[in-house]
């Protein structure tokens, strides 16, 4: 295989600052190079039509007026990034964001000649980017999630196809070698050619380049989530209640009603028994680790896609909500509160069962552990979503194609995905942050820590460069009361258990394209639809009886019905099976046979 160097020309490296690379670094990227594909970028598919940032590299061509290749990007000057996205759990929308106490912020300004201007909208931020997009004034990048914005942007020429954009202004860039082939096909699948540079991204390609340091991180790549159902290990300890107690359906509501009755309480408050993710509860809790724990699968016993909410096993996921309700294990009050909130009752460790989203939570010498799931008392297996294939990571970076300063962004892109950008924005600064041994793996230093925790907090990671792969090929195995350790405990446990059903998420990828189109009548419905399971699911869950429970199941049913549910589910259908003869694949309907 052909050697693949990566270079950055015209870098201001300095060794005061500890950036000078380390030879075992630099020896481990040509390793990884050789070894097929590097990762994380942009790319390559559609025109190569040219807007401002196309006519200025025609006029530098014609005027013989191309940089050397060695000329450095920030002795043009300092210019603006405006840098829009729709994600705003990082950058300026967290506390004590500053670019100036960023090393890898301090770097791009330092070495691209880049100051960053980061737009985050805290709200109708969809809105405001389909105005920009109608009106054609675009910022220089965009870091989104949203999939109909994409491919509005794609659709209508705004923004530049990878390939060409590398290829015009940073031709050198290591992305046009060694970008992951599974991540491009699935970005070309998705969203009809390679034109955006994704985050943490996770596939097959990408561990070749970074292979996971320990089976840990296998398991939690193979079979984990952060939807989990946890105890808290003091609470069992001191009340006598076992992992075999709560491993069952029965068993789990025994153990529920001891905490409940037991006068146990925290620092002179009392304990929950049971807390969802908040007000977030359908969606992290319910649609999640609940409907998987009875079995539920957007499949019928005959293989075509349906709804989920149709599934028997929701059906179960929703009574067994609906009986900690009745039983006062689970206050309905908790269900309306917000993260802030949630963080209270679990830091303050009052809760004995938290069924919810862990990573959402600091998990630090937290007594939490998880056993998997809490197996049905029909005897349903538990089903569980697992990304099969490569994916199109999670947040989309776009350049426009009117971008000012396109090669400086060509080049800050490069960099930012290079072992040397990843190791800058995930750690710090070499010697003075943390150490790396000869294997590669990563160990912060107390002053790395320190500054992680004050002036760094929430300045070093930029969330659009991150790299889940590079993470689990530098991160040593944590320490067991550390938040990560915690997680890493966590997230395989529901999948590691024997009688798991794990089934390839990916088949289901369609499910965030239009399929329907939204002004249809078909279309009318299903956003009418997701509307009102919103609400119907709530009155299910806290209905306050037996009766009052099949009443409002089967209000839900005839209303879904009524919004033609059937002939959504076989537009839906034909999609899916396209996916199935695609990738070979398919998802059953497991429990089918207990309720024929």
């Amino acid at each position: 295989m052909k050697k693949v160097t990566v270079r950055f020309p015209g870098l201001l490296i300095k060794k005061e600052r500890g950036m000078v690379m380390r030879r075992h670094v630099l020896q481990k990227m040509c390793a990884l190079a050789l070894a097929g594909t590097m990762v994380l970028s942009l790319g390559a598919c559609g025109s190569a039509e040219t807007g401002t940032a196309g006519t200025q590299a025609a006029q530098s061509e014609a005027s013989g007026e191309n940089a050397p290749a060695d000329a450095s990007a920030s002795s043009e000057g300092t210019g603006e990034l405006y840098w829009f996205s729709d994600v705003s759990g990082w950058g300026p929308a967290t506390a004590n964001w500053s670019t100036k106490e960023s090393p890898a912020t301090e770097y791009i300004e330092e070495n691209f000649g880049l100051t960053l201007k980061i737009e985050q909208p805290p709200t109708d931020v969809t809105t405001k980017l389909g105005l920009m997009i109608a009106s054609g004034e675009l910022p220089d990048m965009m870091s989104i999630t949203d999939a109909d914005i994409y491919k509005q942007l794609v659709a209508a020429d705004k923004v530049w196809d990878m390939k060409t954009f590398l290829e015009t202004y940073d031709p050198e860039s290591h992305l046009l070698k060694d970008f992951p082939e599974d991540i491009k096909q699935a970005l070309t699948d998705t969203y009809g050619g390679w034109y955006s540079y994704p985050s943490h991204m996770e596939s097959k390609d990408n561990r070749k380049v970074f292979p996971p340091d320990d089976q840990v991180w296998i398991d939690v790549v193979e079979k984990g989530s952060n939807s989990c159902i946890m105890f808290n290990k003091e609470i069992m300890d001191a009340l006598g209640i076992t992992q075999e107690d709560v491993q069952t359906e029965e068993g789990f509501y025994a153990a529920c009603e001891k905490v409940k009755n037991s006068g146990y309480q925290v620092d002179g408050q009392s304990v929950l028994p049971v807390v969802l993710q908040c007000n977030l509860w359908i969606n992290s809790s319910l649609d999640g680790i609940v409907s998987w724990n009875f079995g539920a699968v957007p499949v019928d016993e005959n293989g075509n896609y349906r709804h989920m909410e149709l599934s028997p096993g929701y059906k179960n996921g929703l009574k067994f909500l609906n009986t900690l309700v009745q039983k006062n294990y689970l206050d309905v009050n908790t269900l309306t509160i917000d993260e802030t909130a949630l963080k209270t009752y679990l830091d303050a460790k009052r809760v004995f069962c938290w069924i919810g989203n862990q990573a959402q939570q600091d998990k630090t010498n937290m007594p939490w552990v998880s056993f998997g799931p809490i197996l049905a008392s029909n005897g349903a297996r538990p089903a569980m979503p697992v990304n099969q294939s490569a994916g199109t990571g999670w947040i989309q970076t776009l350049v426009s194609k009117d971008c000012k300063n396109p090669e400086k962004i060509a080049k800050l892109l490069s960099w930012a995905s290079s072992q040397e950008g990843l190791l800058l924005n995930y750690y710090g600064i070499e010697g003075t942050d943390y150490t790396i041994d000869e294997k590669g793996i990563v160990t912060k230093t107390e002053e790395g820590k320190k500054k992680l925790a004050e002036e760094y907090d929430n300045n070093v990671l930029m969330w659009p460069f991150a790299n889940t792969s590079f993470e689990r090929n530098t991160e040593p195995v944590p320490d067991p009361t550390s938040n990560r350790g915690v997680e890493v405990a966590l997230m395989p446990a529901f999948g590691n258990y024997k009688d798991t059903y794990i089934y390839d998420d990916s088949l289901l990828g369609f499910k965030n394209s239009t399929v329907i189109e939204p002004s249809s009548d078909l279309g009318i419905k299903l956003s009418q639809i997701k509307t009102y399971l919103e609400s119907q699911k709530a009155k299910i869950v806290t209905a306050a009886s037996d009766e009052a429970f099949e009443k409002e199941y089967q209000n839900m049913l005839d209303t879904l019905d009524q919004y033609e549910i059937t002939a959504i589910d076989e537009e839906y259908n034909k999609v899916y099976q396209e996916y199935c003869e695609k990738k070979g694949n398919k998802i059953e309907d497991i429990n089918a046979g207990l309720y024929k």
